[in-house]
């Protein structure tokens, strides 16, 4: 027998068994299936690999399947219609791909062929992939069809960019947006998949498969064969690693924690390391940015998950935001490097030389309680019995405030998100910034040369004083 791939071996062919996910789309569609009330037009719309073409199918049966005298809310897939769709030799449902059938004289065809009554079962399913590819005059041939459709008529229209989809269409669609499977539901049917196969497959490698799919079930059934061919045997992280050109989650948490730590020599070492066993090094970027944002989430209370906490524990969320940039920017650079190994080597550098990234923040750390003082202010001579004048504070007006903000995230936007946290005064000829409690490496970090150096120049064209001192409120 022909060897077939893994996601057409594995295709659901029912709501039920093998079916993962988008159980917001299923029971609406069975409801709708239940009380025989179908609609004529049908929009589904999502990225890539998440079920749309298969449910496409599925509902195709369920209107169909001769089990019953009316829609079935579970194809039976044993009667002559779903074995003539199962095996794609149905005449009474077509499927059409719009990518390169976009023209005005298809729809055309399709308007003529949709006048003929179904052969078999009680609709005619027309499935137009990629729909969002038809011209413009294409889809106002389709929209006569979509507004006077004959009775026996049933459009399933399927996008992964319904924005590009013209109003008109989309008003006379029902829409159902499937959404990317999160990589839990991923990893177990993944495993499922390989024990049905006769693979030996560990939790860890199909969480590393999972996470590399981004959310799309087909991408992670064609990367599992992929692996399965390389390991010829039992499969673990490591292998998945190496057949996939990635880097596993450990190595990635590792490399993001020099970053923090701002160890540039370690760092490179990594990347040159990554470099030697031929890791993807864009994939690399878009790996870091994808658990990065998904730290972020974590760090929010979104989402539980004990694989986050090693970075949420040590990083705050604009330190995490802050790295995201970077990242991004690199990511997006990345095409014009005639080497992405020097991107990620950029990213290295930059990361641990931006100040406002991190130095992970220690919880066992003794507060310290410290003021700026001026390096050029003389030894003060020994105190005299006669008390020291107490210096008055004055108020800073928000709009000063905002202006010397404005101006300081001109010069350095490390420097702003370290000072915008502060409440300031003025303090004879010195501001005094206070800074709330918990936010002890704001003031430890807002004292340094580089900070300082943007900060005085804005001090003396706002206030006039050209020094600062700061505190933490008590």
């Amino acid at each position: 027998m022909q060897y077939q791939s893994l996601y057409r071996q594995f295709r659901p062919t029912g709501f039920t068994e093998g079916y993962v996910g988008q159980q917001h789309i299923v029971r609406t569609l069975q409801n709708s299936l239940k009380a025989n009330r179908v609609g004529h037009a049908y929009l589904f719309s999502g990225p890539r690999g998440t079920g749309k073409t298969t449910t496409a199918k599925i509902l195709a049966k369920a209107v169909n399947c001769l089990s019953g005298d009316s829609p079935v809310s579970e194809p039976c897939n044993q009667c002559e219609l779903c074995a003539q769709v199962n095996s794609g030799q149905s005449i009474d449902v077509l499927e059409l791909d719009a990518a390169t059938n976009r023209g005005i004289e298809e729809i055309r065809d399709l308007r003529e062929r949709v006048r003929y009554a179904p052969a078999v079962g009680r609709y005619k399913v027309y499935i137009i992939d990629e729909v969002h590819m038809l011209t413009t005059e294409a889809f106002n041939a389709l929209l006569k069809t979509l507004e006077e459709p004959p009775a026996h008529v049933i459009f399933i229209l399927a996008t992964t960019e319904a924005h590009k989809i013209p109003a008109t269409i989309l008003s006379r669609c029902q829409r159902f947006d499937f959404r990317p499977l999160s990589e839990e539901q991923i990893a177990a049917h993944l495993c499922q998949v390989a024990k049905s196969s006769d693979v030996s497959v560990s939790k860890a490698a199909a969480e590393l498969v999972a996470f590399r799919a981004q959310g799309g079930m087909r991408d992670a059934l064609g990367l599992l064969e992929q692996v399965i061919a390389y390991a010829q045997g039992e499969i673990d992280e490591t292998q998945v690693w190496e057949a996939l050109g990635t880097v596993d989650r450990s190595r990635l948490i590792e490399f993001i924690n020099y970053l923090g730590a701002g160890e540039i020599k370690t760092a490179l070492e990594m990347v040159a390391d990554f470099s030697a066993q031929g890791v993807d090094m864009v994939q690399l970027l878009s790996d870091i940015l994808d658990f990065l944002r998904q730290c972020l989430v974590a760090a929010s209370g979104a989402v539980q998950s004990d694989q986050y906490r090693e970075i949420t524990g040590r990083w705050r969320s604009e330190q995490l935001m802050a790295l995201m940039d970077l990242v991004a920017s690199e990511l997006k650079e990345s095409k014009y490097w005639l080497q992405p190994r020097l991107a990620v080597e950029m990213l290295a550098v930059r990361a641990c030389r931006e100040q406002f990234l991190t130095r992970p923040e220690s919880k066992t750390e003794p507060v310290i309680q410290q003021k700026e003082i001026n390096p050029a202010t003389p030894p003060k001579k020994k105190a005299d019995s006669t008390p020291a004048a107490v210096v008055p504070t004055e108020k800073v007006s928000s709009a000063k405030w905002e202006e010397l903000l404005k101006i300081v995230k001109h010069e350095s936007i490390s420097t702003y998100a370290w000072l915008k946290e502060a409440s300031a005064s003025l303090k004879g000829n010195s501001l005094q910034l206070n800074y709330p409690k918990g936010f002890m490496l704001h003031r430890d970090n807002i004292v340094k040369g580089e900070h300082r150096q943007n900060i005085v120049p804005a001090l003396k064209q706002v206030f006039g004083v050209d020094s600062y001192e700061v505190d933490i409120e008590k």
